[in-house]
C-alpha cells in the first residue's frame, strides 16, 4: 500500500465514520473499512476493560465469533510490548495456540490502540492465506489505531452527554422524558407479545419538612440515597426514573400488579429503616401507588395518571391513620 493509497484509504474511513457518533456505530465502520481496504477475511476490534477482553465490532466473521483472551501469546505480546506484529505463517509458529477450534486462520496482523498511552485495545486482522500482510499494510493498521483514539475520545464524550441528556444530574435516575419513552416501547413490546409490566409511583412523606428543617444541600443528599437505596432494592431489569422534586417512579418488566405490590412493600419497608439514620423529628416514609398492564390503561399518560392517583389515596389514608 503505497503512501497515496494510505491517505486515501485514512479520508475514506474518515468519511464513513464522521457521521456516527455512538462507539457501537463507529467501531462496526471501522471494522467494514479496515477489512475493505486492506483485503483481510476478518477483522476484529477488542477493547480491554481492566483484565477482561471484548470484541466490540468485527466483519468477516462467521456467526460464532472465535474468542479472544488476555492469556493468548498475540495479546500478551501487545500488552506488554505496546507493539503490533505480522505472522504470515500462523500454523508454523508459536502463535498456532492462538488459533480458535475451527478456524482457518493463516496469517494474522494486530495493531494496539492506545488510549493515555496504555494499551486500551487491539484491532486484530487475519487472513486464509499465507503471506497475507505487508509492513506497508501494518502501517496503515497502525494509523488508523491512533486515528480511533481520537474517535473513541469523541463518542465516549457523545456518550456522557448522550446520558446527561436521559439521567437526573443528582440522583443518577433516568429522567422524566427518558421514563415516557420507555414505557411506550414496554408498551409495544408488551403488545406484540401479550406480556405484561408494571410502574409503582413513589412519593416521599415529609420530604418538604426535612428540606426546610435542614437545607437543601442535606435535603439532596437524602434524595441520592434513597435513590441508591431504591435501585439496590430492585432487580437488574427494573429501571428507576425521577419523575419530579421528591418522586420517583419504577418501571417492572415482566411483572403484574401482585408483584408489583410485593417491591413496593419492600421498598417502603427499606426506607422505613432508614429513618434511624436521618432523624428522629423527621420521619420520611415512602407512600407507593402502583398501575399495570393492560389492565390500567395504554399508554404512558394513562398508566402513570392511575399510579399517581392510587399514590395519593394511600398518602391520604396514611394522614387517617394517624
Amino acid at each position: 500500500m503505497l503512501q497515496k493509497d494510505i491517505t486515501t484509504a485514512l479520508l475514506t474511513l474518515h468519511r464513513r465514520v464522521a457521521k456516527d457518533l455512538k462507539k457501537e456505530q463507529v467501531f462496526k465502520k471501522v471494522a467494514e473499512t479496515v477489512r475493505s481496504l486492506v483485503k483481510c477475511d476478518g477483522c476484529a476490534i477488542l477493547m480491554m476493560d481492566n483484565s477482561h477482553i471484548s470484541v466490540v465490532a468485527s466483519s468477516g466473521f462467521s456467526k460464532v465469533m472465535p474468542e479472544f483472551s488476555t492469556s493468548m501469546k498475540s495479546i500478551r505480546y501487545i500488552m506488554k510490548t505496546g507493539k503490533g506484529f505480522i505472522c504470515n505463517d500462523v500454523e508454523n509458529s508459536e502463535l498456532k495456540s492462538c488459533i480458535p477450534a475451527g478456524c482457518s486462520m493463516k496469517s494474522i496482523l494486530c495493531a494496539p490502540i492506545k488510549h493515555n498511552g496504555k494499551v486500551a485495545g487491539i484491532i486484530h486482522l487475519d487472513s486464509k492465506k499465507i503471506d497475507a500482510f505487508t509492513e506497508d499494510e501494518m502501517d496503515f493498521v497502525k494509523l488508523v489505531s491512533s486515528e480511533l483514539t481520537s474517535i473513541i475520545e469523541r463518542s465516549f464524550l457523545y456518550s456522557k452527554l448522550e446520558e446527561l441528556s436521559i439521567k437526573d444530574q443528582l440522583t443518577g435516575c433516568f429522567n422524566r422524558r427518558n421514563l415516557f419513552l420507555d414505557i411506550k416501547k414496554e408498551v409495544e413490546r408488551c403488545k406484540r407479545y401479550k406480556k405484561t409490566f408494571s410502574i409503582i409511583v413513589i412519593d416521599l412523606d415529609n420530604f418538604k419538612k426535612y428540606n426546610d428543617n435542614f437545607g437543601h444541600q442535606k435535603g439532596d443528599n437524602l434524595l441520592k440515597t434513597i435513590a441508591e437505596k431504591i435501585r439496590k432494592n430492585l432487580r437488574k431489569a427494573d429501571i428507576v426514573y425521577r419523575y419530579g422534586g421528591d418522586e420517583f417512579i419504577v418501571l417492572l418488566p415482566e411483572t403484574g400488579k401482585a408483584g408489583a405490590v410485593i417491591c413496593a412493600k419492600r421498598l417502603e419497608d427499606t426506607i422505613e429503616k432508614l429513618n434511624k439514620k436521618i432523624d428522629k423529628h423527621t420521619r420520611i416514609t415512602l407512600s407507593t401507588g402502583i398501575a399495570g398492564y393492560p389492565e390500567d390503561g395504554d399508554t404512558p399518560t394513562r398508566i402513570i395518571k392511575y399510579a399517581d392517583r392510587q399514590m395519593y389515596k394511600n398518602k391520604s389514608l396514611k394522614k387517617i391513620s394517624r
